[in-house]
């Protein structure tokens, strides 16, 4: 014979304020729980949508990242008529020349100064990233910025097309504003090679990004580069491959986010265990009852550990409900912008977070109580 849920759920509504007090401290933990894994697994999954299988990028040997070292424009001569590069309708190799680097921009007239990640293109771009999609006005042009839709993220406003930004030392007019599938390029600004070399007096190529025919040819393209004698300061690596190294930052929030996240479920399950022992210390008499009923140790166990569980349960519940609100927000850390998203996947793992809180903190007590003598506890005044 158990003992009903409806003994558990009067008992918790006995004592309403520490119930309440403990579901609030749950759901806190639920919630910032939630949080912290989608914005490190949007954060991941918007650095691993950024390039392609079929994208190859060319830089200098010398350095591990793009913005810090620069190859000849002379490359550009090798390059394009390398085997196994992808050709446009028009039979022109698809290779795209760019500038890269990342500089502090101010916008207003309160002069906000924001970092961002500017880029430095030819019309070539736009056939070698075929993702990137203009949903507001047009291609830039010569004076002219495009700009990804998460960069008024960074700014905290939005823009529109023919507003104007003031990139290195001039102004540009905004014609465009694109996106790409949730990609670290949304957080980038687009504009002219040239402008790029006048604006930052850059000189030289950042990168060559190059449109393969097939992935499958990327290995041995990599190689034959790499054997190239013409290209003896060029380096080539997958562009997801590439893309994929930022992650580590990803990972970083993730580490954080359950060493936080435990830390103050560990808080949680003291909580409740303080709860659990008050409740036990004033219904000694109680639970002798139940005992001298017939109810055995593992009921008693049970009936306080489904008590615990029920607590952590609501506040799994509204942290979870909680943490929609964060849903779709825009957020840029690490330098990189994107958009949280929390799957159901999540959701599940901050209602687990919550059970194992209420089974830890009603089971001691629930042991405790259990082994209470039935003659001392019918004595207990």
């Amino acid at each position: 014979m158990s003992i009903p849920i409806k003994y558990s759920l009067r008992s918790l509504l006995t004592r309403r304020v520490s119930t309440l007090l403990i579901t609030l401290g749950i759901a806190l933990v639920v919630f910032i729980f939630i949080s912290m894994i989608a914005t490190a697994q949007s954060m991941k999954g918007a650095i691993m949508q950024t390039g392609s299988d079929e994208n190859v990028i060319i830089k200098n040997k010398a350095v591990p990242a793009v913005e810090f070292g620069l190859l000849s424009e002379e490359v550009l001569n090798v390059i394009k008529y390398l085997p196994g590069i992808a050709r446009s309708i028009r039979d022109i190799p698809l290779v795209s020349p760019e500038l890269y680097n990342r500089k502090f921009i101010k916008f207003g007239e309160q002069d906000k100064v924001v970092w961002l990640r500017i880029r430095g293109i030819t019309p070539a771009a736009f056939e070698v990233y075929p993702q990137i999609t203009v949903v507001q006005g047009t291609l830039p042009r010569r004076g002219e910025i495009m700009i990804g839709k998460e960069v008024a993220v960074k700014f905290s406003r939005e823009f529109a097309v023919g507003d104007t930004l003031q990139v290195g030392k001039e102004n540009h007019r905004i014609s465009g504003i694109f996106e790409s599938g949730g990609s670290t390029f949304e957080g980038e600004i687009w504009m002219d090679k040239e402008d790029m070399k006048l604006d930052f007096d850059m000189h030289g190529l950042s990168q060559v990004t190059v449109r393969l025919e097939s992935p499958g040819l990327k290995d041995s393209f990599i190689r034959d580069l790499s054997r190239n004698l013409q290209l003896p300061t060029a380096d080539a690596v997958g562009e997801k491959e590439y893309f994929a190294s930022e992650g580590q930052s990803s990972t970083f929030v993730l580490v954080m986010g359950i060493i936080i996240a435990v830390l103050m479920a560990l808080g949680a399950i003291f909580g409740g265990m303080n709860l659990m022992y008050m409740t036990i210390a004033a219904r000694i008499r109680e639970i002798g009852t139940l005992r001298a009923l017939g109810f055995s140790r593992s009921n008693i166990l049970a009936s306080l550990l489904m008590e615990s569980l029920i607590i952590a349960l609501l506040g799994g519940v509204a942290g979870s409900a909680l943490s929609i609100i964060v849903n779709g927000y825009s957020l840029e850390l690490f330098e990189v912008a994107f958009s949280i998203t929390i799957s159901p996947f999540i959701l599940l793992l901050g209602l687990m977070v919550s059970v194992l809180i209420g089974i830890g903190g009603g089971l001691l007590p629930g042991l405790s109580a259990s082994r209470m003598q039935i003659v001392e506890a019918l004595r207990h005044i």
